[in-house]
C-alpha cells in the first residue's frame, strides 16, 4: 500500500514523498523530528556530535517512516483485521549500490525492528511495474527498454539533478553574495517548490515561454540583465533548457546503450517500446527527446509512473504476479587462490613455496561471476576451495577466512591489485568445526609430515537484490558462513 504524507512542514497537502531529513533533540537523543516535520532553517542538527552511528541514524529514519506507515494503514481499515495480517516489508536499492550498502541498508532496518525485510533492486521494481501496468499491451517475447531515474558518474540524473541544476542557475542570477543569504530563508523554499511542481512538469521544449519564480521576502537587487525584478525571476524558456539539456544528453546516451545492446542480444529483433517511469520519467521534454532520438520506437509514460519503484517492490512480494527470472551483474566477482605457477605465462608478484608438496604457486585471481553475465535467480554459483592442514590439527584450524573480491574494470585482472582494479567486497569466515574429519583427505607431504585436504564450496545465491552465502561439502550443505562487508 502506497501511503501518501500529510505532514507539518509540507504544506498541508498530500505528498508522494517527503525529505529525507532528521533532526535530534540536543538534550535527549531519543527523540527527534523527521521528514516534514523538519524545519531545515531553525532544526538543523550536526549529525558529527551525535552519540550515534550512521546506521543507527537511518534505523531512526526508516522506523519512523515504517511506523508512520502502518499508523496510516490502520486507521483506514478495522483494527481486529489490521493486526491479524501477517506483514512484510521490502526496501528498494539502486542496482549499482555496492554490496557493503545493501548490508547496510538491511542492519538499519532490523535495528528498526522492521521484519521480516527483504531487498528489491530498482530496475527491477520497475520493470515488474510496467508489466503489471501493460500486461494486455506486451506478449510472450517482446522486449522493452525502461528509463528510470539513472545514477551517472557525472552526478543523479533525474529531477534531484535537475534541482541541482536549477539551484545552480538561481546563485549566478542573484550573486554568490545573495545567494548566502537566499538559501537560508522562507523565500528559497518557496522558489524551489515553484520549480518543481510548476516549471518542471510544464516544460516541453518552447523557447517563448516564460515562468515566474518568486522570493517572497528575499529583499534581493534588481538585475535587468538578468530578468530579476521584485523578487522575481522571469525565467525564459532558453534558461529551462539550460537546466535541462546536460541530464536529457545523459539520459538519452544511457537510452541508446540500452537499445543498442537488446538489440545485439535479440539479434535484430524489434523493441515493443521505450518506457519513462520515476520522478523525471513524467517530463515532457524528455519524452520529446526520446522519441526524436529513437523514431521507430514508441515511448511510452505510464500513468503513475513516479511511483513505478515503489509499487514494483510490493509487487515483487505478492504471489502470482510477473517475477524476475534472471538479472545482470552489474560487477565482476572472484577470489584470489594460489593455483601452480607457470613461468612460461605468469608475471605475478607475489609467490609461495607449500610445504605439503613443494610446489611454487603465484597468487592468481579466479572470477567466477562476470560484469554483464545473466545470473538466473534461485542460482547458486560455487566457489570451489581446499585447504590444507597439518596432523593433529586443532578444530579451530576449520575456521577458514575468504576475501570475496569484485572488480568494475572493463576486463577482470589477472592478478589481485588492492585499490587500483580490485577491491574485497566482503569477508567470509566458513565454519566447518563440526564436520566429520573421516570426509578430510589424508596425504603424506614431500617433507614427510602428514597433512589432511579440506575440499568445500563456498556457495553464492542471487535469489534476491543481496547476495546470500552457505557452505557445503561433497554437495551437502554443513557448516555455517559469516560474512563481513568491507
Amino acid at each position: 500500500m502506497l501511503v501518501l504524507f500529510r505532514e507539518a512542514g509540507l504544506e498541508g497537502q498530500r505528498q508522494p514523498k517527503l525529505p529525507t531529513v532528521i533532526s535530534y533533540d540536543p538534550n535527549d537523543f531519543t527523540k527527534f523530528k523527521w521528514g516534514g516535520h523538519v524545519d531545515w532553517r531553525s532544526d538543523a542538527s550536526d549529525l558529527k556530535k551525535l552519540p550515534k552511528d550512521a546506521v543507527d541514524v537511518a534505523a531512526d529514519f526508516i522506523g519512523a517512516i515504517c511506523n508512520h506507515a502502518l499508523s496510516k494503514i490502520e486507521a483506514s481499515v478495522p483494527r481486529d483485521y489490521f493486526l491479524m495480517c501477517q506483514k512484510q516489508f521490502v526496501l528498494s536499492v539502486p542496482a549499482v549500490w555496492s554490496d557493503k550498502a545493501k548490508d547496510t541498508t538491511l542492519r538499519a532496518a532490523k535495528k528498526a525492528g522492521i521484519h521480516p525485510v527483504s531487498l528489491a533492486k530498482e530496475p527491477e521494481a520497475a520493470a515488474l511495474y510496467t508489466l503489471y501496468v501493460q500486461e494486455r499491451a506486451l506478449g510472450v517475447g517482446d522486449a522493452f527498454v525502461l528509463n528510470w531515474s539513472l545514477e551517472l558518474a557525472s552526478g543523479m540524473a533525474g529531477s534531484l539533478g535537475l534541482n541541482k541544476r536549477f539551484s545552480g542557475a538561481v546563485q549566478n542570477v542573484v550573486g554568490d553574495d545573495q545567494w548566502l543569504a537566499l538559501k537560508k530563508s522562507i523565500g528559497w523554499a518557496k522558489a524551489q517548490a515553484e520549480f518543481d511542481k510548476q516549471v518542471k512538469p510544464a516544460f516541453k521544449g518552447n523557447l517563448d515561454e516564460y515562468y515566474f519564480i518568486n522570493f517572497p521576502q528575499a529583499d534581493l537587487d534588481d538585475n535587468p540583465d538578468e530578468n530579476l525584478a521584485s523578487n522575481c525571476w522571469n525565467m525564459t524558456g532558453k534558461d529551462v533548457k539550460n537546466i535541462f539539456d546536460p541530464l536529457i544528453t545523459d539520459i538519452l546516451r544511457l537510452i541508446d546503450e540500452q537499445v543498442k545492446n537488446a538489440l545485439i542480444k535479440r539479434q535484430g529483433q524489434g523493441i515493443k517500446g521505450i518506457f519513462l517511469v520515476g520522478g523525471f520519467g513524467s517530463s515532457l521534454y524528455l519524452k520529446a527527446a526520446v522519441e526524436k532520438e529513437h523514431p521507430g520506437i514508441q515511448v511510452i509514460q505510464p500513468d503513475d509512473a513516479w511511483v513505478a519503484i515503489v509499487k514494483g517492490a510490493v509487487l515483487s512480494r505478492l504471489p502470482n504476479q510477473a517475477s524476475v527470472v534472471s538479472t545482470q551483474a552489474v560487477r565482476h566477482y572472484g577470489v584470489a587462490a594460489w593455483p601452480q605457477y607457470e613461468p612460461a605465462i605468469d608475471k605475478c608478484q607475489v609467490t609461495k613455496i607449500f610445504p605439503d608438496d613443494g610446489t611454487v604457486r603465484c597468487r592468481r585471481m579466479t572470477w567466477y561471476i562476470y560484469s554483464g553475465e545473466d545470473l538466473k535467480r534461485d542460482q547458486k554459483i560455487k566457489f570451489p576451495f581446499f585447504r590444507t592442514l597439518e596432523d593433529d590439527f586443532p578444530d579451530d584450524d576449520l575456521l577458514f577466512d575468504t576475501e570475496l573480491v569484485e572488480s568494475e574494470s572493463k576486463m577482470p585482472p589477472t592478478y589481485p591489485n588492492p585499490g587500483i582494479d580490485t577491491k574485497t567486497s566482503c569477508l567470509c569466515t566458513s565454519d566447518l568445526r563440526t564436520m566429520d574429519r573421516s570426509l578430510l583427505q589424508k596425504k603424506a607431504g614431500t617433507d614427510g609430515k602428514t597433512y589432511y585436504n579440506v575440499h568445500y564450496d563456498l556457495v553464492v545465491s542471487t535469489e534476491a537484490a543481496n547476495m546470500r552465502f552457505s557452505l557445503e561439502v561433497n554437495g551437502v550443505e554443513m557448516g555455517a558462513v559469516l560474512e563481513k562487508y568491507s
